[in-house]
């Protein structure tokens, strides 16, 4: 359920990774989702079908969207998950993602630029693949690309200043001990411009057939006590820091007067007590929507009644068997 939630407010991606084509039954010839996004002045209509080979079709309100941004937009989610850790210590790809999805919902010029920045970054490497390009066309598309990649790294700079304050918040609660610095790593060398790294690379960049300079290789450096975290901290530490880092994004989607639907997957196999009331006191003060999986059903009825936050607030409980979905408790 969580997952296919997440299909529908991401455009077609899965929080669980592997194959997407397994999403689809055995034996059937695609799978359909369907769902009703409700604003505080319009319900729209979202579904997306899905081949083994593919996206087949969604629509939105009825009619095909230009891009899949206009789907993304009204439906921006989030998932904590056993794999969220992978934020710290997993491939760069993962954290780009992760603050493009944000600044996408959270800062207006971004999309844009970062739109002008792939076309620039396609037309560059196309070239380079061809062999023997037109310098001068080559030079162009340096100046396009080193331009785009300026301005979203300034944007980003922007927005991991606002995640870091974020994340400081969310950790206060969920781990105090641990201090978590967030930077920008660019690739570049000390003092140099996208259009000198650019133009030092260009030689290699011909020989390789790709460019290794711009704002697709940058990446977020999560550092604890000035050491990279994924070389210091244990497992279970740097969960607690992916999970803060998701949650830091909440307060920028508020205020961006959006909200989030915030996925969470089988809490209470994840963190021990402690820290598992903690953030369910956190969650409870978000106002975002919130929808928690647990597979032991009197333990985590338990957990609801013994944690005062979330009483405070309006939830219900479901029970899902063999793809049916019953309530078992009614409005708060």
């Amino acid at each position: 359920m969580l997952e296919a939630i997440y299909f529908i407010g991401s455009g077609g991606r899965s929080f669980r990774g592997g194959r997407l084509s397994r999403l689809v039954r055995d034996g059937a010839e695609a799978a359909t989702l369907y769902a009703e996004v409700v604003g505080v002045q319009d319900v729209h209509r979202i579904g997306i079908r899905r081949t083994p080979g593919g996206i087949d079709a969604i629509k939105l309100d009825g009619q095909t969207p230009k891009a899949l941004s206009e789907v993304a937009v009204l439906l921006p989610v989030l998932a904590l998950h056993p794999t969220s850790v992978e934020l710290v210590f997993g491939a760069s790809q993962l954290r780009r993602r992760f603050m493009d999805w944000g600044m996408f919902h959270v800062e207006h010029q971004f999309m844009p630029v970062w739109r002008a920045g792939s076309a620039a970054l396609k037309q560059r490497n196309a070239l380079l693949r061809a062999g023997n390009p037109n310098l001068r066309e080559l030079g162009f598309w340096n100046q396009q690309l080193s331009q785009t990649s300026d301005r979203i790294e300034g944007l980003r700079r922007g927005y991991l200043n606002a995640l870091q304050r974020g994340l400081d918040e969310a950790l206060t609660v969920l781990a105090p001990e641990l201090k978590i610095r967030l930077r920008l790593q660019t690739g570049l060398h000390k003092g140099e411009s996208y259009a000198q790294a650019l133009s030092r690379l260009q030689s290699d960049d011909l020989r390789r057939g790709f460019s290794q300079a711009g704002f697709h290789r940058s990446d977020i450096r999560i550092e604890s006590h000035g050491v990279v975290a994924r070389d210091r901290l244990s497992r279970g530490q740097a969960k607690l820091v992916a999970y803060g880092l998701v949650l830091a994004q909440l307060p920028m989607i508020s205020q961006s007067g959006k909200v989030c639907t915030l996925l969470v997957d089988d809490l209470a196999a994840e963190l021990d007590e402690e820290h598992r009331n903690q953030l369910l006191g956190y969650l409870a003060t978000t106002g975002h929507q919130t929808l928690i999986t647990a597979l032991d059903m009197p333990q985590w009825a338990a957990i609801v009644n013994d944690n005062d936050a979330l009483q405070s607030v309006e939830n219900k409980m479901f029970h899902v068997e063999h793809g049916k979905l019953r309530s078992l408790t009614e409005s708060k």
